[in-house]
């Protein structure tokens, strides 16, 4: 990996949402295709967006649809039934007075959806709230990822490369090593196999003829580049396989690449 282009913390954000300029997009692109962090940086954006904009709209809750339906009807059965007239003695003047409510049924039934509808719209506000408050946490974690990629291309940019390359019985591997002027290690794996169960890639460095240990190669990290140990006067890196957690010595016959200064 050797990134020549500076990545600011906005740039994929626009990218993302086409409002980056050609230029801007085509130099973002090449870097894409050589840089799987920011592939998968600009991909995460990608999806987080697209989620944004073509999720469908949320079923509202079951019991508001009851709610609803049980108001409608008790409106129909009120508006059709029969009313009773009253029983009036005849030897006493009655005024009659009507059983209905001072309202028409439409309004009882208007306003009782009407308050449905605010409380399902309240619903809606709660649910697009905590998705914008999703969207945040994502962006402040990729910009996050951001900030770490532009360290490493600052490094990276300031230190020498030194290719390791595959020995006799594994020539196509290959592997680079990033020496900066203060003496720090950065290794860069390319296309060594995955280690097996128990191993772990080991770096070394030879100094005076000697093999020193630069440290593990951690397959959990997130980043490709990682730090190792630093040295000064070294004649050249290689990297063996070794159990789990290093060897004080390497072991020859499992050296995959190795490149000198």
């Amino acid at each position: 990996m050797d990134i020549k282009t500076y990545i600011s913390s906005g740039v994929i954000e626009a990218y993302t949402m086409g409002i980056l300029s050609a230029e801007e997009s085509s130099i973002l692109e090449c870097v894409m295709k050589n840089n799987v962090e920011v592939r998968n940086a600009v991909f995460e954006a990608q999806q987080t967006l697209e989620h944004l904009a073509t999720e469908q709209a949320v079923k509202p809750p079951s019991h508001l649809k009851a709610e609803i339906l049980k108001k409608i009807q008790f409106g129909n059965a009120e508006s059709s039934s029969k009313e009773e007239t009253p029983i009036i003695p005849i030897s006493k003047h009655r005024t009659l007075v009507s059983e209905k409510s001072h309202y028409p049924t439409w309004m009882k039934v208007a306003s009782a959806a009407a308050i449905l509808v605010v409380g399902w719209l309240g619903y809606e506000v709660n649910l697009k709230n905590q998705q914008i408050e999703d969207f945040a946490k994502n962006n402040t974690e990729l910009t996050g990822k951001i900030s770490s990629l532009e360290e490493i291309n600052t490094v990276l940019k300031n230190s020498r490369k030194i290719p390791l390359k595959g020995v006799e019985t594994h020539p196509d591997l290959l592997a680079e090593v990033y020496w900066d002027q203060s003496n720090k290690v950065y290794l860069d794996i390319k296309n060594l196999p995955e280690a097996p169960e128990g191993k772990q890639y080991q770096l070394w460095a030879i100094v005076n003829g000697k093999p020193v240990d630069m440290g593990m190669y951690e397959t959990e990290s997130d980043s490709t580049i990682q730090a190792m140990k630093s040295v000064s006067n070294a004649q050249a890196f290689a990297i063996t396989l070794e159990k789990k957690g290093g060897n004080p010595t390497p072991t020859m016959e499992e050296m995959y690449v190795m490149g000198e200064i």
